[in-house]
């Protein structure tokens, strides 16, 4: 084995104490968002750099900028903030602390709440800030079909063979989108999807900063694939959950009511990304990997070398997600339809509601039934596995070097207490995770933190620029109820249902800020990292391979919709944003 495990350790006792004063430094907090963990404080190694936030105060001032009447004051400061001397001068962490107040400052800037009258009313809000491609055809049957594959929250449609009686679509529905064929035939064929946010029913709903009552709905989707254009071809919508009169199933021939219908998907959508997906399956499950490693994992282990560029900027990000954005009074209470309490439930209930280890990609599209032989073009899907791969190969190689057999792994206590930790329920509540008895099982399980913190978070991060900024797109919060009837609806009705001035300002600066910041990048560990030729080699390689990558997804892109967020050039090495 490598020198990074020794056989003999020659100083027992001051490798105890570097481990107590670890633990002591990196507490678990599980009342921040109860029950989950987080760590107590951010120990000052752990804060943004200078870099880092001179970028997002360039975001931030862009912001500022493009709403032309913001506070003069504000963009004066912002600008003092970014002269790189003055970010020097700042320290790093007081440097952190600034931008959290300016970002805090810009939430709260107070804006004109007044109903927006037209699209063309939402399109002018971007002055700097340039029109999301999205604004081009986000109300075509089409575009709804291909968020489900590749928008920003791309894993929740599954196959199905039928439908059972909560969401009675019949032959007659079905036909509407694809005539001559049958529901029957479809799911026999496998060719019959469904996307049901049951979990959001029930989350109450909240209130806008504008007095307005927003909405939030539990509907369910039903897609098929043409026989003919093999596309996915949207077919229902059922806004609530429970079927009744005055739940009708919408089609494509119901007018401005199917417009609503797709609208109030794509609010469910919005709402289950923030808090589930990208939150609670990135941000929060990751955490308690990176706390435990620096509690359990010595500073040399390979398994800490090789994990740490992959944890830079968690614990700092998330402390301001915890005080800025998903605070009582932050960016997602302001946004989103269901109250604070609600959200952070929601997404307490996502990440204890599943096993980690049932994660690993090629698994969890087995799993919903949505693998190439169902759908022919599922661009988060193909990116997705080619990453995987791509990790999981780099992963393997350079464990290799450390450990000779499986009975090696197991008997690596520090191995063993990182991953206990992680699932403990004093420590990271990760259901899933087991301490490793193969090398095969370490190989999956580091494969797996490693994509979730690249990869997987920049598929579900960076759409928030792309899409979720351009508020007609993908609303966070409906203003209207539901409609109960499949005819009669207006554009007025439609327009009624999304979010007023400023709250879509609100949610384009939020989306551009968070979905526009990249800083570093998914392979590049700089230069002589790993301090051992054999490593750097195989570093090497990992890099190139994201290379190959690149020119895959390029390519790719060509022949689909322009699926960007797994580009390696813009996949960060971690959850830093």
């Amino acid at each position: 084995m490598s020198a990074f495990l020794p056989a003999f350790d020659p100083d027992p006792e001051g490798r105890a104490a570097d481990q107590t004063a670890r633990r002591t430094e990196y507490r678990f907090n599980h009342s921040y968002v109860s029950p989950l963990a987080f760590v107590c404080d951010v120990p000052r190694r752990d804060r943004f750099p200078t870099d880092f936030t001179t970028l997002v105060l360039s975001k931030v001032i862009t912001n500022v900028s493009n709403q032309g009447d913001g506070d003069s004051g504000l963009r004066r400061r912002l600008r003092e903030m970014s002269n790189p001397l003055a970010g020097a001068a700042l320290g790093t962490g007081t440097a952190v602390r600034a931008v959290a107040a300016v970002v805090g400052e810009l939430v709260g800037l107070q804006q004109e709440s007044r109903r927006l009258m037209s699209i063309d009313d939402y399109n002018d809000l971007f002055h700097i800030i340039g029109l999301p491609p999205i604004s081009k055809d986000f109300e075509k049957d089409s575009t709804f079909a291909e968020l489900r594959l590749a928008g920003p929250n791309p894993v929740m449609i599954h196959r199905v063979d039928a439908l059972d009686s909560g969401f009675p679509v019949t032959d007659e529905h079905f036909q509407v989108a694809l005539p001559g064929d049958t529901l029957a035939a479809a799911g026999a064929e496998g060719r019959l999807f469904l996307v049901d946010y049951q979990e959001l029913d029930g989350i109450e709903n909240a209130i806008a900063p504008g007095g307005q009552q927003k909405y939030l709905y539990a509907p369910l989707a039903l897609f098929a694939v043409n026989k003919q254009t093999r596309q996915l071809t949207p077919v229902a919508v059922q806004c609530k959950q429970q079927p009744g009169a005055d739940n009708p199933i919408f089609t494509p021939d119901d007018g401005y009511n199917w417009r609503i219908a797709k609208t109030i998907v794509e609010i469910a959508d919005g709402n289950y990304h923030e808090a589930v997906t990208h939150l609670g399956w990135t941000h929060l499950t990751i955490e308690p990997f990176a706390v435990a490693a620096h509690r359990q994992l010595a500073p040399t282990h390979p398994l800490k070398v090789l994990l740490a560029p992959h944890f830079e900027g968690t614990l700092a990000i998330n402390h301001m997600a915890r005080t800025k954005l998903i605070s009582p009074d932050g960016v997602v209470s302001k946004l989103l339809g269901g109250t604070i309490d609600g959200t952070l439930g929601l997404s307490a209930r996502g990440v204890q509601s599943r096993l980690f280890k049932e994660q690993m990609p090629p698994e969890t599209f087995r799993r919903r039934g949505v693998g190439s032989d169902a759908l022919a073009s599922y661009s988060y899907r193909d990116d997705a596995l080619l990453h995987w791969d791509a990790i999981r190969e780099w992963v393997a190689g350079y464990l290799r070097c450390f450990y000779r057999s499986d009975a090696e792994v197991a008997a690596d206590h520090e191995v063993a207490g990182w991953l206990s930790e992680v699932s403990h329920k004093g420590g990271g509540r990760i259901n899933g995770v087991e301490p490793a008895r193969t090398l095969a099982e370490l190989v999956d399980v580091t494969a797996l933190v490693i994509f979730t913190a690249s990869a997987q978070h920049a598929a579900v991060n960076f759409p928030q620029y792309d899409v979720m900024s351009y508020v007609p797109a993908m609303p966070l919060a409906g203003y209207a109820p539901a409609p109960t009837a499949k005819t009669g609806a207006t554009e007025a009705d439609y327009l009624a249902h999304l979010p007023p001035r400023d709250q879509a300002i609100l949610q384009m600066n939020t989306g551009y800020m968070l979905g526009d910041t990249h800083y570093t990048r998914l392979g590049y560990y700089g230069d002589d990292y790993f301090g051992e030729p054999r490593l750097d080699e195989l570093a090497g390689r990992f890099a190139d391979k994201m290379l190959d990558i690149e020119k895959t997804i390029a390519d790719r892109n060509t022949r689909r919709r322009p699926y960007p967020f797994m580009m390696p050039s813009g996949v960060p090495q971690s959850i830093n944003i």
